[in-house]
């Protein structure tokens, strides 16, 4: 059976949120994850994943990853660390960066929303008490 991209996408964003239950950094993890796609689209990609890069934190590390993975899942890049992701970003062209920032929009958004969902965490790293709304 094919699957499509999206699926591939959703499926391994899910995975890999899945494995952050039992991180330390959990809640700082999970508001991190909320502001992505808005670094994202606010910073551009290649400062938004240097600024994880950057950082020392076990969240940091984890949601770099993290992107990086659901990236390959996707199809969209083929890099083995967050060292060589970023690599690959700042040295794309344009064509590249623009397809690379779309994927990693829908990439960070799946993140997002599993975050909210599986690990109950909202936008301030606390935990959520109801069922998540749209």
């Amino acid at each position: 059976m094919t699957r499509i991209r999206t699926h591939a996408v959703a499926t391994a964003a899910f995975d890999q949120v899945e494995k952050r239950r039992d991180l330390s950094a959990r809640k700082k993890y999970g508001a991190l994850a909320h502001k992505l796609p808005g670094m994202i689209l606010q910073n551009g990609l290649a400062q938004a994943t240097g600024f994880l890069l950057a950082k020392d934190g076990d969240e940091h590390r984890a949601l770099l990853d993290d992107l990086g993975a659901v990236l390959r899942a996707g199809g969209t890049l083929d890099a083995p660390d967050r060292t060589a992701l970023h690599s690959a970003i700042i040295r794309a062209n344009l064509v590249q960066t623009l397809k690379l920032t779309r994927h990693a929009l829908e990439a960070s958004a799946w993140i997002k929303r599993y975050v909210q969902g599986v690990l109950r965490v909202d936008a301030t790293g606390e935990t959520l008490t109801e069922e998540p709304t749209s």
